[in-house]
């Protein structure tokens, strides 16, 4: 019989998937396990898993691990090019508990945000129509940074943590959007939030 795998259209296979895959095995449990065995499946976390022998996308896998959540914070400004270290925890947000996933394919963290402050700021990206996940935009991958910061209450002491402690590139404007960035100001009422939207309007010259 061919690998059942081949016929899935996603690197990343949760269980029900699986099972489809595996419809036509008497003990589809055992083919798992032997799938594992091989290396031809790799077990994430129970009820997921990525194919050994194809690329696999973490962020995809990262709002698969634990959900709801989205990408953000380093990682996302790393996938948007605009910190220089490479972060090998994928960070997220989330609207549950604390969580960190230590799996055989990266590290997964996620931070708790209350549900108010969740939905601004997301936006969907489709890898492939059966690939899709949730990242924030650079503005609020910042904001989730900073947002429970009270020592950030001067554009100075702003600039001075952005360029210098995150070493962030604030002079890609084509990057950043001043209009998204008053859009999330209105939901957190916080200090440093504003702050931040008034350095950036300062450094894109708005």
């Amino acid at each position: 019989m061919r690998d059942p795998l081949k016929e899935a259209i996603t690197s990343e296979i949760d269980y029900n998937l699986l099972i489809y895959l595996l419809r036509h095995y008497k003990f589809p449990r055992n083919k798992i396990s032997s799938l594992i065995a091989s290396g031809s499946l790799v077990r994430v976390k129970k009820g997921l898993y990525v194919r050994g022998d194809a690329p696999y996308s973490l962020p995809v896998l990262a709002n698969m691990v634990y959900g709801p959540s989205y990408v953000s914070q380093h990682y996302a400004l790393g996938m948007y090019g605009l910190i220089p270290e490479r972060v090998h925890a994928v960070t997220c947000m989330t609207l549950g508990r604390r969580k960190q996933f230590d799996t055989p394919v990266g590290v997964f963290s996620y931070e708790p945000l209350p549900a108010r402050l969740y939905s601004v700021g997301i936006r969907r990206v489709e890898l492939s129509p059966t690939q899709p996940y949730q990242i924030a935009t650079p503005e609020k991958a910042i904001v989730d940074i900073i947002w429970r910061r009270k020592d950030l209450n001067s554009t100075e002491a702003m600039d001075d943590y952005l360029t210098h402690d995150l070493r962030l590139d604030l002079d890609r404007r084509h990057v950043y959007s001043l209009s998204r960035m008053r859009k999330i100001e209105s939901v957190y009422h916080k200090r440093c939030v504003k702050v931040l939207t008034t350095l950036l309007a300062k450094r894109l010259g708005s």
